[in-house]
This record gives C-alpha cells, sequence and structure tokens, in this order.
C-alpha cells in the first residue's frame, strides 16, 4: 500500500544518512589520528635529537593529561548517554576502577610490549626492528579474523601485504644503522656463537611484541564495542590511564631510587630539562591515546593500522623538510606503494 512504501521509503533515507553520519565521523577520526601519528613523530624525533628527558616522564604525563579528559567528559555526559557504569561524580569513577580488570589485561599486555621492544633492540639493529615491527599490520588483520570474524577479501590482504611492503621502503634509513648485537663475538664456528644466540632472541622479543601488538589492537576493539557490558570510549581510557599511571610512576620511582648509576656517569635530576616541545610531545600522545579508542569505536583496528602506516610516509616526507631526514628514491617508491596499497584496501567493496 501508500503507506507503507512511503514508511519503507522514510526508512530508507534515515538509514542512508545513518551510514552516511557514521562514514564521515570514522574518516575524520582516521585522518586525525593519520596527522597525530605523523605529528607526534616529528616532535617526539626533534625532543629526543635536542634535548635530554626521560621518556617515562614524557609517558607519565601524557597519562596523566589523557586521564584528566576523560575524567572531564565522563563527569559531563549528557543523560541520554548509553552505559552500564554505575553512580555518578566521584562515585561512577570508583565503579570503573572497580570494574576495569578488562583494561588490567590490556595494560599488562601493552607493558610487555615495551619490554620486549627494549630488549630487542639490545640484539638486533633498528633496520631488523623496523622491518619485523611492520608485521604487526598482518598479524592485526590475522586475529581481526580469528577473534571478530571478520572478511577480508584477497583483494584487502593482498594490500596489507603491499602496505608492509612500502613501510619497509619508507624505513629503509635506518637499516644502515649498526646491526650487530651487543654482547659477545661475531665470529663463526661450527655452533651457534653468543652473539647468534642473542640475535635469535632479539628477533623473538620482537615477533612475540608483533604478535601481543596485533592481538591487543583487537582486544581492545572487542572490549570497547562489547554489547554486553557497555561503557563509553572515555571511561575505557579512564581505566586504562589509570594502570598505566601506577605503571610509569614505578618506572620512575624504581630509576630514580634503585637503579645503580655507572661510575663516572653523573645521574639525570628528574623532571628536569622539560620545555615547550616536551610538553607538545606529552599532549601528541595522550591525543594519540584518545583517538586510538575512538578509532576503534567508530572503524576497527586495521583501518587503525593503515591510518599509522599512512602517518609514517607523511613523517618521512615532512621529515625530511623540517628536520633534515632523508628522502630519496626507495623512500618515494616505497611512499607510493602504501598510498596505493592503502587506497586498494579501503576502495576494495567486494565481501569475499
Amino acid at each position: 500500500s501508500a503507506p507503507t512504501f512511503v514508511s519503507s521509503l522514510n526508512e530508507r533515507k534515515e538509514n542512508g544518512a545513518l551510514m552516511e553520519n557514521n562514514f564521515s565521523i570514522r574518516t575524520i577520526i582516521l585522518v586525525a589520528l593519520c596527522l597525530q601519528n605523523a605529528c607526534y613523530t616529528l616532535v617526539r624525533k626533534y625532543s629526543t635529537k635536542y634535548e635530554d628527558v626521560s621518556s617515562k616522564e614524557i609517558l607519565l604525563v601524557s597519562e596523566i593529561i589523557k586521564i584528566f579528559f576523560s575524567v572531564y567528559m565522563i563527569l559531563n555526559e549528557d543523560e541520554s548517554t548509553v552505559t552500564d557504569s554505575q553512580g555518578k561524580g566521584v562515585n561512577k569513577l570508583v565503579w570503573l576502577l572497580k570494574n576495569s580488570s578488562k583494561m588490567f589485561i590490556l595494560a599488562v599486555i601493552y607493558g610487555a610490549m615495551n619490554i620486549l621492544s627494549f630488549v630487542a633492540l639490545q640484539y638486533i639493529g633498528a633496520g631488523e626492528f623496523t622491518i619485523c615491527a611492520q608485521l604487526k599490520i598482518l598479524t592485526t588483520a590475522g586475529f581481526a579474523v580469528l577473534v571478530l570474524k571478520t572478511t577480508l577479501s584477497s583483494t584487502k590482504w593482498r594490500a596489507l601485504a603491499l602496505l608492509v611492503l612500502g613501510c619497509i621502503l619508507v624505513a629503509s634509513p635506518s637499516f644502515h644503522h649498526d646491526s650487530v648485537p651487543s654482547g659477545g663475538t661475531t665470529e663463526t664456528s661450527g655452533s651457534l656463537s653468543g652473539a647468534e644466540v642473542l640475535q635469535i632472541f632479539g628477533y623473538a622479543a620482537v615477533l612475540t611484541e608483533v604478535v601481543l601488538s596485533g592481538f591487543a589492537s583487537i582486544y581492545f576493539e572487542k572490549v570497547v564495542k562489547s554489547t554486553t557490558e557497555v561503557v563509553t570510549i572515555w571511561e575505557r581510557n579512564f581505566q586504562l590511564g589509570m594502570y598505566s599511571l601506577l605503571m610509569y610512576g614505578g618506572i620512575i620511582f624504581y630509576e630514580n631510587y634503585f637503579s645503580v648509576v655507572e661510575a663516572g656517569a653523573v645521574q639525570r635530576v628528574a623532571w628536569s630539562n622539560w620545555s615547550f616541545i616536551t610538553v607538545m610531545v606529552s599532549i601528541l600522545g595522550a591525543a594519540g591515546g584518545l583517538l586510538v579508542a575512538a578509532t576503534l569505536k567508530y572503524a576497527d583496528a586495521i583501518l587503525k593500522t593503515l591510518a599509522a602506516a599512512g602517518a609514517i610516509v607523511l613523517a618521512t616526507v615532512l621529515g625530511h623538510y623540517f628536520l633534515d631526514g632523508p628522502l630519496d628514491l626507495v623512500i618515494a617508491i616505497g611512499s607510493c606503494v602504501a598510498i596505493i596499497s592503502i587506497a586498494n584496501y579501503t576502495l576494495d567493496s567486494t565481501g569475499k
């Protein structure tokens, strides 16, 4: 009948408008994440090169900023906000802390990843580490298929593999760094030398980190999009931030009061040498954490890796003009490969 036809037509228009609105939100968040990652990389490189500031202190301040912003958003939530958290004001924050076991698991994974990356860089070169690190694009996609039952077409898999290759080419300048592992010697014999064993250990560490990175992204996405326990992204950021605060705070406390200073070395004074650039690094780091949660809420973990890969290309090009970074034919080819692969993935509409 005519009324039924009109009602169906109106419903289709509403659904179309909703999908278009979600697409625009997703696009804005992904572009913002790409720009944030690129700016964060550039500012952090500048800070590392010209400033003597503890990276743990920068990360701690980032978590504090993220917590304060999340608390502000939680306390000013609209009445129509859908959430299973109980209470109001401080009582709601207490409830969130008591029911934050899922974020504790994620914080432990992130802590393990940081430790593994530190261990890996001790025993393998920066070039090898960079190549292995790009594999997190594939591990994220793999866990998306296994855990979230995401269907990826052969075109998307090829695009992801091509993206890994593009990122490796863009990061090629790091291959010139010394790759001889520390500790042991490099002499060859019939059996593995101590240095070779340590190098294998380093590869095992970085590959474990890559697997954990893929799992952590999918786990976070699953928690953020959960329908059995509905909690807003601000509340999840608050929960994760509190655990991260304890972790980085504990590391800083240990380094300042229990670490042994080598003979002749001058112990660095805690919270010294901070500048405007250092503060910007912390702010951009906090923004990254918030944007990642928003990306997993409104997009997915695979698109997050695409945004991060795009940021690698953007940061490399901008770094050449602002920080005298390298930019040669290999990097240019890698950038083109990465851009084409991202376009292939996002424009592919096949369902198989």
